[in-house]
């Protein structure tokens, strides 16, 4: 039964991650397969994830809270329950509405990482940038 535990993961006991570069406070837990990326992931009330973009598709499901997502342009109200579908390469921002934090299940391909390309920055300086943020922000607070 033990060996089973690696194809198990308890988002209530996995370390929450920063999930957003340095463009969001995008947090919580994810795992990274092969070919997959799929977490549960927070962004906290009276914040927001700036516009970016990343070269893998996207797809969230609205667990809790409204958030105002701006996608290649075009600006639509997600509520608990919908699913947002972000293009590769699309350009795209989310607003948290209201006094509770934006929740959402959220799943890419694998093939670039969690972590998008703040709008108006380089790929290779991004990518470089992003995986530097998530050891930052990852390392244990003091206090």
């Amino acid at each position: 039964m033990a060996k089973f535990t690696k194809f198990v993961h308890n988002t209530r006991t996995m370390k929450a991650r920063h999930a957003g570069g340095d463009y969001s406070t995008a947090r919580g837990p994810f795992i990274e397969g092969e070919r997959l990326i799929f977490g549960k992931i927070t962004i906290p009330a009276g914040t927001k994830a700036e516009p970016h973009s990343h070269p893998n598709e996207q797809f969230s499901y609205v667990l809790q809270g409204r958030v105002r997502m701006v996608i290649a342009g075009k600006s639509k109200i997600a509520v608990p329950g919908d699913i947002i579908h972000t293009p590769a390469g699309a350009v795209h921002s989310a607003t948290v509405i209201g006094d509770e934090d934006h929740i959402f299940i959220t799943c890419k391909d694998a093939s670039w990482g969690i972590h998008g390309i703040k709008a108006g920055e380089s790929k290779t300086k991004t990518k470089s940038a992003a995986k530097k943020a998530v050891k930052k922000k990852d390392r244990p607070q003091n206090g």
